[in-house]
């Protein structure tokens, strides 16, 4: 019963170039699966949107429409909040290392009741001294 409750929350993904599986966790999107499909080359709104969607709307039943409305998902980069979703349409998803969304009770946990909506935890890939940061 474990197992199968282990299983639920996430997929089996067979890694390019037919290596061993990886293990995908739903709330969860690296900077792996950003390079090894075209969605690197995509802002990250439309790189979620194409290989997490559900990390925008947040886990099926966990939120009601009333929360939904009134507390929408916050968005945070590198820990530091940010206005909203239009923050991930000025990223390039080629500079994230990884994107993963706490549910409204672990955001609260995490940030306070300012933050009882969910939040998405954008952690920006560490630039090299010769590499510009990119715009927020």
């Amino acid at each position: 019963m474990a197992f199968a409750l282990v299983l639920a929350g996430c997929t089996i993904q067979q890694r390019p170039g037919g290596g061993p599986p990886q293990k995908q966790l739903r709330d969860v999107l690296t900077r792996n699966e950003i390079m090894s499909s075209t969605a690197s080359e995509l802002d990250l709104f439309q790189a979620i949107r194409s290989l997490r969607p559900n990390l925008l709307s947040g886990p099926p039943g966990v939120r009601s429409p009333v929360s939904s409305a009134s507390m929408p998902i916050a968005v945070f980069v590198d820990r530091v909040r940010q206005a909203g979703f239009e923050t991930l349409r000025a990223l390039p998803a080629s500079v994230v290392e990884e994107v993963r969304y706490l549910d409204p009770t672990a955001s609260q946990n995490e940030f306070g009741p300012s933050v009882s909506g969910g939040a998405l935890l954008v952690k920006l890939v560490k630039p090299s001294p010769d590499t510009p940061s990119p715009p927020l």
